[in-house]
């Protein structure tokens, strides 16, 4: 028996998203850059003659967003021809089923009747060979002899699609587990409801055919030009964002009508539209027949937060898959259940101790599988539930509208309102934290990625916060720099790893480049943050005496910089809802930083000094300052005073891009989930003497 290695990847994911500065569009891009796992299902079914494939099997090695990895076994020449028939009708159905996205297949033979580390990393290199020699994605689009060239885009324009092509999308959204139904506590036409003597919310179906999608009718007209891409792209944007809010329906207390299912009105919340804002509103509204017109319209935002998250040391996992192995090998079998939703693992429900034939998985396979899944289960979930908090947040007003356009494997790029943005990342890496320290196994491989001891993985979270029209992927490359800033501190030699969070708001547009709009920063501010498990041993305070408590807690970092933040808009620190007096003067506070700009350390102490001796509430704010790192273990009160108003730029815009909905919900729960606590010293009185 011999056996041979598939691995069938996507290339440049996200030139793919971002090449289209439509919303929608990246909406449906994102989408199509999952369905390949649903592709090599489909074929290997039909080579393997197989339907469904039997559970388990060793069929499957590993599976992440837009990387797969399986296996053939079988005498002679017969797994060699099978591994390239798969990749042949792989890559077939992304060019007609995807045009533009790049898929690459490659295969191996197996060095064993088993799947091992070392077989993988030779897959890897020769992937890497064959794709510096493959042509790019774009070659399959060109304009000579001449070809009209679509409207926003470098490629030829091409006419609408037809019927059956746009219902062949729609049967495999449903293949892959698109629901064409939603519970909702919206007013529901009577035609439509149906009965339920369970009393639960009332369940609507539809048929994705009958629906009059404003999006596809309004593209259809003559004086659009759109590439083959775009079209595609926009007729996967429904399907997409349904399965967007069926992943996170069963988390959140809105309903899915209310959570903006339509992705053209959804864009026209983000940017502008060809129609304009109030055609697209009024163009939907008016769609008689659509289950869509129940949606309530979009607010027009007035900022907009591109979020990324990527997580920390998990690359370092993935890369030592046999390490990883080795250190988890004896446990496996008696794994509990994770504490969230995730795919099965189609190499069994347990590891095989015992391998019959060559058709039952190795227990190596098993636990690929099991990782993948389980990463994947834990990013989902955290993003529904950063997306619930963001309802709570929102106090007394509707949820603003969310839109992850890349999730896959340890990454996440989210769209959001300004306001929200920082708050939802927060949110995620603290959901990110708590799932994978309660998971058995990804707690165990966090010492693969340099944590000192069993724990929870980390994550750092950059975000751009930008006007309503900014390019997205500007905004995207952006938000990747602050990642990758994030990641240094985060990840320090010698230290802990550590999540963290870095947030940029653009005020200038005429600088782009992130590395000159992040180089702005040196010297005047104390960003990026380090935040969750271990930022308390980072900074060097594992512990706080709580006056109220009188017990030892964990110092919670970000919630030390949430208070500081209240203290600055002239609220009590641990009580946001009340205020203590003015806040502090923004036209001094914008002086001091203006100071440090041009390099004037000493003068903008000098005035730091005036505001102590003049304003209580920079008495208060000082006060409070100390409570935040860098602390000065030497009495230079000039040098501590400089570190101080390093952070008034934070605060600035801390202050004017978070609701307060937020401050309220993170400040007035305790570490034990109390209310609002009063400070051992609430005093108001002025600062330094």
């Amino acid at each position: 028996m011999t056996s041979y290695l598939v691995m069938l990847q996507t290339n440049s994911n996200q030139p793919f998203i971002f090449s289209s500065p439509r919303l929608r569009e990246q909406i449906g891009a994102s989408f199509e850059i999952t369905l390949l796992s649903h592709w090599v299902k489909e074929e290997a079914q039909e080579i393997l003659k197989q339907k469904p494939l039997t559970v388990p099997n060793s069929f499957w090695v590993s599976d992440s967003s837009g990387k797969v990895i399986v296996r053939f076994t079988g005498h002679g020449d017969e797994p060699k021809k099978k591994a390239k028939e798969l990749i042949r009708k792989v890559t077939l159905r992304a060019l007609t089923d995807a045009p533009g996205l790049d898929v690459t297949g490659v295969f191996v033979k197996a060095s064993s009747n088993t799947v091992d580390a070392d077989d993988l990393q030779e897959l890897d290199r020769v992937f890497l060979d064959y794709s510096l020699n493959r042509r790019p994605a774009a070659a399959r689009f060109p304009q000579f002899p001449f070809l009209e060239r679509a409207d926003e885009s470098a490629l030829p324009a091409v006419v609408p699609l037809t019927e059956p092509e746009t219902n062949r999308i729609y049967k495999t959204a449903r293949a892959v587990g698109v629901k064409e139904s939603y519970e909702g506590r919206a007013k529901l036409k009577e035609q439509k409801k149906v009965e339920n003597t369970e009393g639960s919310q009332p369940t609507v179906s539809f048929d994705f055919n009958s629906i009059l999608y404003t999006a596809t009718e309004e593209d259809a007209k003559p004086e659009h030009k759109l590439s083959l891409p775009a079209r595609v792209k926009r007729a996967w944007a429904l399907p997409a964002r349904f399965k967007q809010l069926d992943d996170i329906a069963g988390h959140l207390k809105t309903s899915m009508a209310d959570l903006y299912r339509d992705p053209t009105r959804l864009e026209a919340a983000f940017q502008e539209t060809a129609l304009g804002e109030q055609e697209i509103i009024q163009e939907g509204d008016a769609s008689q027949g659509s289950d869509l017109d129940q949606d309530p319209t979009p607010p027009l935002l007035s900022s907009v937060g591109v979020v990324h998250v990527d997580g920390n040391g998990v690359g370092a996992i993935m890369r030592d898959l046999g390490k990883a192995f080795k250190k988890t090998k004896n446990t496996l079998d008696k794994l509990a259940e994770p504490p969230y939703p995730r795919k099965l693992n189609p190499c069994g429900e347990k590891p095989p101790r015992v391998r019959p034939d060559d058709s039952t998985p190795s227990d190596f396979q098993w636990f690929v599988m099991e990782v993948n899944y389980r990463l994947d289960g834990v990013v989902k979930a955290a993003v529904a539930s950063a997306w619930k908090d963001l309802e709570d947040y929102a106090h007394g007003r509707s949820a603003p509208p969310v839109v992850p356009v890349l999730v896959g494997g340890d990454d996440l790029t989210v769209y959001v309102e300004g306001q929200f943005a920082i708050p939802f990342a927060e949110s995620y890496v603290r959901h990110y934290e708590q799932l994978t320290g309660e998971d058995e196994l990804l707690s165990k491989l966090a010492v693969i990625a340099n944590a000192p001891k069993q724990g929870p993985l980390t994550a750092s979270a950059g975000v751009a916060i930008v006007g309503r029209n900014f390019p997205f992927h500007i905004a995207y490359d952006l938000a990747e720099g602050l990642v990758s800033r994030g990641k240094k501190l985060g990840k320090k030699k010698d230290e802990a790893p550590c999540s963290t969070i870095d947030f940029h708001v653009l005020r200038d547009a005429t600088v782009l480049d992130p590395e000159e709009t992040l180089a702005e920063y040196k010297g005047r501010t104390q960003r990026p943050f380090l935040v969750g498990h271990y930022a308390p041993e980072r900074i060097g305070e594992a512990t706080t005496t709580s006056s109220t408590a009188k017990s030892l807690q964990t110092r919670d970092q970000w919630k030390e910089i949430l208070r500081t933040v209240a203290v600055f808009d002239g609220k009590k620190p641990d009580n946001p809802t009340q205020t203590t007096g003015d806040p502090f003067p923004r036209a001094r506070a914008n002086r001091i930083v203006k100071l440090l700009a041009e390099g004037e350390g000493e003068k903008a102490a000098t005035e730091w000094d005036y505001a102590l001796q003049n304003a209580p509430s920079a008495g208060r704010l000082a006060k409070q300052l100390k409570l935040l790192p860098p602390h000065s273990s030497s009495s230079d009160e000039a040098g501590e005073a400089l570190e101080q108003i390093k952070w008034l730029l934070d605060l600035i815009d801390l202050s004017e891009n978070l609701p307060d909905g937020y401050l309220a919900s993170r400040i007035g729960q305790g570490t034990d989930g109390a209310g609002f606590q009063e400070t051992a010293d609430d005093s108001t009185e002025g600062g330094a003497k």
